[in-house]
């Protein structure tokens, strides 16, 4: 359903990843690779957040920004949220971008924030937030209107191990009938739930086992 056809990407003389092709299978789809490797541009890429330099990323077999975004849930790792709101008016603005009804995607952000924690905060401003709380809240947000496709970079940083637990444990139960493509220092934990692990380095996309061997006795 999701396919990278020779995709490369340059900034100005400097090429981060170069003619990647690879299809990503329903099920959690994991980045790994060292720091600066290019796991996140791969995501912004996925995401329409940016556009390729060369070749082309196709969704059920188009090449169609609009229509992966139309069913696109994205989570980067760095984001200004907007101070002035609470949690529950800005996921009430993502959704109405999305196009999704508030009232039932009001209903549903409740009931992520409730899963994930956050229940008790959702009508605070975010000035207020903490940064796990803020990295929850950009989760949630994502989920809204329960995207086919899952672009998620880090979700799991700067949050306590309980809150960290809760967020995988609702990512794994959505990667059961959605792609889901995630980086995060978690991965090794994840690899045997894991469709593909991939790792970016060079600029290059190779794939690699998803279970890691036991060290003979």
């Amino acid at each position: 359903m999701l396919e990278l056809r020779g995709v490369s990407k340059n900034y100005a003389r400097m090429r981060v990843l170069t003619e990647v092709s690879l299809t990503f299978a329903t099920g959690l789809n994991l980045l790994v690779g060292p720091s600066g490797a290019g796991k996140t541009t791969l995501l912004r890429l996925l995401a329409t957040a940016e556009r390729p330099s060369k070749g082309s990323i196709v969704w059920k077999g188009a090449a169609d920004r609009r229509a992966l975004r139309r069913t696109l849930g994205y989570a980067p790792q760095a984001v200004d949220l907007p101070d002035d709101l609470t949690a529950r008016e800005f996921a009430m603005h993502m959704a109405a971008l999305k196009g999704l009804k508030l009232e039932q995607a009001d209903q549903q952000f409740q009931a992520i924030a409730a899963t994930i924690g956050l229940h008790d905060d959702i009508n605070r401003h975010i000035a207020s937030f903490s940064g796990g709380m803020r990295r929850r809240l950009i989760f949630a947000q994502a989920l809204l209107g329960d995207p086919e496709l899952l672009a998620l970079d880090e979700p799991t940083a700067e949050l306590d191990s309980e809150s960290a637990s809760k967020v995988t444990d609702l990512i794994l139960e959505r990667a059961k009938g959605s792609i889901v493509v995630m980086t995060t220092h978690l991965a090794e934990g994840l690899r045997r739930h894991a469709a593909s692990v991939l790792r970016v380095e060079a600029g290059l996309v190779t794939p690699q086992a998803t279970q890691l061997l036991e060290p003979s006795a």
